[in-house]
């Protein structure tokens, strides 16, 4: 799940303002952060997160509680309601949240024991595979800390 853009934006500002601004005494520096302010105010209302790995991401989390539907019929399937490819971004990305809370609601009642025998390992099986998917694919996207750097202060690429 991510938290909504614009937020996000408005964190990072906020964030130059209290800590990093007034820590910084070199004024060609301050000048520099005010400069990024300024480029995140300006180009925050004009972007947004990547259409198509939200909506490949809700046509997979439909798929699945449709499979587990048909396995296990005492679970609801994934409703149809708008099609997805002509939601805007933002409810893509509610109806993304409203499917993990689906998904999260299947996966309490299979472990308070709903279901029986083959279809319920099957559908668990589903579950999982879906969640270690999204995981990986989460991962990818996910670039290593930058630990080293932060801890001494120095850019790595120069320090060499």
């Amino acid at each position: 799940m991510n938290i909504p853009l614009e937020r996000l934006i408005e964190g990072i500002v906020a964030t130059l303002r209290a800590d990093v601004i007034p820590n910084v005494t070199d004024g060609y520096a301050r000048g520099q952060a005010v400069g990024v302010i300024d480029l995140l105010n300006n180009i925050g209302p004009r972007i947004e997160w990547a259409r198509e790995p939200i909506l490949e991401a809700v046509s997979e989390k439909t798929a699945l509680l449709r499979s587990v539907g048909e396995l296990m019929p005492e679970f609801p399937s994934a409703s149809a309601g708008t099609p997805p490819a002509t939601m805007s971004t933002g409810a893509l990305q509610a109806e993304r949240d409203r499917l993990d809370a689906a998904i999260g609601d299947v996966l309490c009642a299979i472990h308070d024991g709903c279901g029986e025998g083959e279809a319920r390992r099957q559908a668990l099986g589903l579950l999982k595979q879906h969640i270690h998917d999204d995981v990986a694919r989460e991962m990818k996207l996910t670039r290593k800390p930058l630990f080293a750097e932060i801890a001494s202060g120095t850019d790595a690429k120069t320090a060499r």
